[in-house]
């Protein structure tokens, strides 16, 4: 006998069938004795094993079965066993049932990559307490559902890398993941008619977006918006890796208040501006490997105010005054250690002196701080006696215009809006995008998702199209900009009025635009619509509001549900777009 062996490999492509293999090791009476605790069964062309097919080898820790055929893992598969690892890569999985694993309370680390996983059951991890690492890269999983990770309370490190679901991630899908720490998603090769990837990590972490240390997210060719709310505290510092490319400058980091280290690899962004770091208030390290040639503009470090170590290990700059502030900069600012490095340079000397830049011809690369002081330099005295006497005569003037034209100057503001409008009225179609920009306080949004939009947007033709903040407005544009451009390019104003809608500011802002439009264009643009009934005494208290409601019909939001059909049909009517003769 051979009582110390505790390692066990079988390589035997002839035999297809799991159970024939365990079988005859069964049939040893000396190996039935032994404490095997790591099997490996890899490289055979097993394509089916049997419910209990391992309930003799109580001792096992650590089953390989990595590059067979299985294409299906049953409940009652692995029942007897108390693995802590177990690899099935490069088989041929197609799906993971409820509670597959269920068994395997001791497993600490699972390997599912390069298979064909395309669904993940709810509650199919159920019952892997232990498990800190799952690897799921490299399937064609398309959906995480809020329940799919369920009950992986000591999950540490997640993969889910190369599988084309990164556009469909349930709100509160990794919640539970309480001890997550390390997370991988994206793909590698996106393709190009994917639209802009945009992910809200708050919405797909919640709390435990704290716990996080590492966050990798590539996004291959497509641009990407990461959005992770003000609201959360991070215990510990998140390194957040960004990798791939992007077309154009459209990354985008919304909130990140709190981060400390970025790094960024081979995107391709052509110019470094101040909306890529505004809310950058803690970042300390900022590494940057961009292999593209690019401008970097001064707005680029206003918001850094805690940055310490800025690195360009291949920067590539156009011979450009625009870019010429960065060596003054670099230069003089001595709460920043700045370390640039031009392509092809000794990677062990960081010297300003040595940056090149390309030239207009795309030809040259003359040195670049020769160039600006060569072409960039300025009296420093002119400007200021050109800005301070420019400045001087533009304070005049706007005080002499109040004085003489101040009670003029909004009526004229309204009567030119008119006559644009009037000189636009005659291409109306063309100039709509919507039919009704709608007005409402947020806390009333269930309400306009549930009951608005399936009435107006959904019945048809002609279908309606209506204009919602929480969806429509573009990202990163001053709110009243997008207000005012928003109800200008909708035919009508529907305000959704309600004791919340009262009390909001951004509301009333809304109204006052809506009743300025209205009286410069004469026509009947604006639908009022009460959600609830509001006392007189209250509304009085807001004239715009009290003044249209006294001259202008409006609709009530019946409370009787046999009165919504007339409700709907009457709103409709006012708001689809009228034949033309």
């Amino acid at each position: 006998s051979i009582p110390s062996l505790q390692s066990l490999i079988i390589s035997e492509p002839c035999v297809d069938d799991l159970s024939e293999i365990l079988c005859r090791i069964m049939n040893i009476k000396s190996l039935m004795k032994l404490n095997i605790e790591y099997l490996d069964l890899a490289d055979n062309l097993i394509s089916n094993i049997e419910d209990f097919a391992f309930l003799g080898l109580t001792n096992l820790e650590s089953l390989d079965i990595a590059r067979n055929k299985i294409t299906q893992i049953n409940a009652n598969t692995f029942i007897g066993l108390q693995l802590t690892k177990l690899t099935l890569r490069l088989n041929k999985l197609h799906m993971l049932f409820a509670k597959q694993f269920s068994c395997l309370f001791k497993l600490q680390y699972l390997d599912l990559t390069q298979n064909l996983i395309s669904n993940i059951e709810d509650f199919a991890f159920l019952g892997l307490t232990n498990l800190e690492s799952l690897d799921i890269a490299k399937n064609k999983i398309t959906q995480i559902n809020a329940n799919t990770f369920f009950g992986l309370h000591s999950l540490t490190w997640l993969d889910l890398r190369n599988n084309p679901l990164i556009h469909n991630i349930e709100a509160m899908s990794f919640t539970h993941l309480t001890s997550l720490k390390q997370v991988f998603l994206g793909q590698e090769h996106n393709p190009l008619t994917e639209p802009v990837i945009m992910l809200n990590l708050t919405l797909i972490f919640g709390g435990i977006l704290s716990q996080l240390t590492h966050l990798y997210i590539s996004s291959a060719m497509r641009p990407m918006q990461l959005i992770i709310g003000s609201n959360i505290t991070s215990k510990q510092n998140l390194s957040l890796q960004l990798k791939g490319q992007t077309r154009s400058a459209d990354i985008i980091f919304h909130n990140l208040t709190k981060l400390e280290v970025l790094e960024m690899y081979h995107c391709r962004i052509y110019s470094l501006e101040g909306s890529l770091t505004k809310d950058f208030k803690s970042l300390k390290i900022l590494y940057l490997h961009i292999e593209n040639i690019y401008n970097v503009f001064y707005s680029f470090t206003e918001s850094l105010s805690s940055l310490k170590y800025l690195i360009f290990p291949h920067i590539q700059m156009f011979c450009s005054c625009d870019n010429g502030w960065i060596i003054t900069w670099a230069k003089g600012y001595r709460q920043v250690e700045v370390l640039m490095l031009s392509p092809y340079a000794d990677p062990s000397i960081y010297a300003l002196e040595d940056l090149i830049c390309l030239s207009d011809n795309g030809i040259d690369t003359p040195n670049f701080v020769k160039y600006t002081e060569a072409n960039c330099t300025t009296e420093v005295g002119f400007v200021l006696f050109v800005a301070t006497g420019l400045g001087v005569l533009f304070f005049m003037l706007v005080v002499l215009v109040h004085n003489l034209a101040g009670p003029y100057l909004l009526p004229l503001y309204h009567v030119t809006l008119g006559w644009l409008s009037g000189a636009m009225r005659s291409n109306t179609r063309r100039r709509y995008h919507y039919d009704a920009f709608v007005s409402y306080s947020g806390k009333d949004e269930s309400w306009v998702v549930e009951e608005l939009l399936p009435n107006l947007e959904q019945r048809g033709p002609p279908f309606l199209r209506l204009c919602l903040h929480s969806r429509d407005f573009q990202l990163g544009k001053d709110i009243v900009e997008n207000i005012t451009d928003s109800l200008y390019q909708s035919r009508h104003t529907l305000c959704l009025v309600s004791r919340h809608y009262l009390r909001s500011n951004w509301c009333s802002l809304e109204m006052k635009l809506a009743t300025s439009r209205l009286q410069v264009e004469q026509r009947d643009i604006l639908l009022l619509v009460f959600l609830e009934k509001i006392p007189p005494r209250r509304l009085s208290a807001h004239h715009r509001l009290a003044r249209l409601v006294k001259t202008r019909t409006y609709l009530d939001w019946p409370q009787d549900p046999y009165q919504h059909q007339a409700f709907w049909d009457r709103l409709w009517a006012k708001l689809k777009p009228q034949t033309e003769a």
